[in-house]
């Protein structure tokens, strides 16, 4: 539900100077709501371990969260960007989708430091390569590359550059989802 929330906060911030991105907000609000709505979702709720109550955890959460929403909708940009036939829409697409990138990478890279420093007061170590902390690495990495057009040639091409903000979200999907449920690990549910 949170990240229904921030898709339609980036909405509210952005539409007036991206007016495309409107519908894609909404339409990734609608995703997650459908998701947080599945049943059997919510599980009994217990009191929390005295190191989850830790305000740094709470922000870790809040901008990760918020990162994978931009994600998500630079996801949908990407595929607008693909659909559109005009090499200007295309290009125009990819600048809605560069601005949205920006705080996004930001906000993963500071929450992934976060976490790590969260993680040293918790249990003594900054990193323990548990399989949540690598995938948000290589998210991390991932889109990493895609700020980068100026040096990187191939990512100045509309096309490429919407394919590959697509195949990146793949990224966020594993990180998210694939561990979360079914790789383990200290950050896992399933």
């Amino acid at each position: 539900m949170l990240m229904a929330w921030f898709s339609t906060l980036a909405v509210v911030l952005l539409y007036r100077k991206f007016p495309l991105v409107k519908p894609l907000g909404f339409l990734l609000a609608g995703f997650t709501m459908l998701l947080a709505s599945r049943e059997g979702v919510s599980p009994q709720i217990t009191p929390l371990m005295p190191v989850l109550q830790s305000p740094l955890l709470s922000i870790h959460v809040l901008s990760m969260m918020m990162s994978y929403t931009l994600f998500g909708l630079v996801a949908f940009n990407g595929i607008m960007g693909l659909a559109v036939p005009s090499k200007e829409a295309k290009e125009n697409l990819m600048d809605v989708s560069i601005a949205v990138l920006y705080p996004a990478v930001f906000l993963l890279t500071f929450s992934t430091f976060l976490g790590a420093v969260w993680a040293n007061i918790s249990w003594g170590s900054y990193w323990a390569w548990d399989p949540k902390e690598t995938w948000a690495l290589v998210t991390m990495l991932v889109y990493s590359f895609t700020l980068h057009n100026g040096a990187i040639k191939t990512f100045r091409n509309p096309a490429f550059f919407h394919a590959y903000t697509i195949f990146a979200f793949i990224c966020v999907l594993i990180t998210y989802f694939g561990v979360n449920l079914i790789l383990g690990g200290m950050h896992s549910y399933a």
